[in-house]
């Protein structure tokens, strides 16, 4: 059975950069999209004449979206739901029905009901896929798949993610962990040098579990492994300068609990080096 891709939609050059993006991916990977537009009703009039005017413009943005895509010369399946609703909570829902969930990041637009951007971290937390968020400016091809590793259930899956699309692409791997002694900044004359070496030893032995097997799996894939001494997100963010697609795993704990990302995850994707996936644990 073929993937399927849930693409947010909203008419801004942001969005259009997403949907190319995933139209793209989904082309290679010869899955059906379907693009979604919500209508937030936050502001709306409650009134049944007012909530039908903004459904009926919410299906005529997705139609002109959907035009769109044909534009970009795309022939796949595709479809489209157009929505007037809460947007996490709607977008939570369709999610449930997609392998993947596409992203455009921005910090507002002149649309009305855009919100695939300053919310996207907060669709990240609640979703039931996979999220790719996509900055405006994509790198140019030929980087490497980075990922981040920290010995977690979350980062497996996040790593799992990141080899099956690095192999695909015919990319190499860049694993990526980061760590800092545990004592106040400023106190570094405190540091032992036997502290350093166990901190780094147990960063050798966690990089090294996090990328077994990928070798047998995937025979030609190039795996770097990266040992960086820095904040988890600093050492990320500049690790994917240039880098085709950044992945970092989410916990994905239930409850209220599920809008408060990850600080590593919500970190990078305030930053969006380059295109993000957050993975489900």
């Amino acid at each position: 059975m073929s993937e399927k891709y849930l693409i947010g939609v909203d008419g801004s050059e942001q969005s259009r950069v997403a949907l190319a993006w995933g139209l793209a991916r989904a082309t290679e990977r010869g899955a059906s999209v379907e693009l979604l537009h919500v209508a937030d009703d936050s502001f709306l009039s409650e009134s049944v004449a007012f909530l039908s005017e903004a459904q009926q413009a919410s299906e005529q943005m997705l139609q002109a979206e959907i035009e769109y895509a044909r534009s970009l010369g795309y022939k796949g399946e595709i479809s489209g739901t157009a929505v007037v609703g809460h947007p996490i909570a709607e977008v939570e829902e369709a999610s449930k029905r997609a392998d993947l969930l596409v992203l455009g990041a921005h910090e507002g637009s002149r649309f009305a009901g855009s919100f695939f951007g300053t919310r996207a971290v907060k669709v990240a937390a609640t979703a039931h896929c996979p999220v790719a968020v996509i900055p405006k400016t994509s790198p140019a091809p030929g980087g490497s798949v980075v990922v981040g590793v920290d010995g977690s259930e979350a980062s497996k899956k996040a790593i799992a993610f990141a080899a099956e699309e690095a192999s695909t692409r015919g990319l190499a791997l860049t694993a990526v962990y980061a760590w800092m002694p545990p004592l106040t900044p400023g106190l570094e004359y405190l540091w032992s040098e036997e502290l350093v070496e166990s901190q780094r030893s147990a960063a050798e032995e966690a990089i090294a579990i996090g990328v077994a097997g990928l070798a047998s799996r995937y025979p030609d894939l190039e795996i770097r492994r990266e040992i960086v001494q820095s904040p988890p997100v600093a050492a990320l963010v500049d690790t994917a300068q240039g880098a085709e697609l950044l992945v970092v795993g989410s916990r994905g704990r239930g409850g209220i609990t599920r809008l408060l990302l990850g600080s590593v995850s919500h970190g990078v994707l305030q930053a969006l080096p380059c295109p993000v996936v957050v993975t489900r644990a």
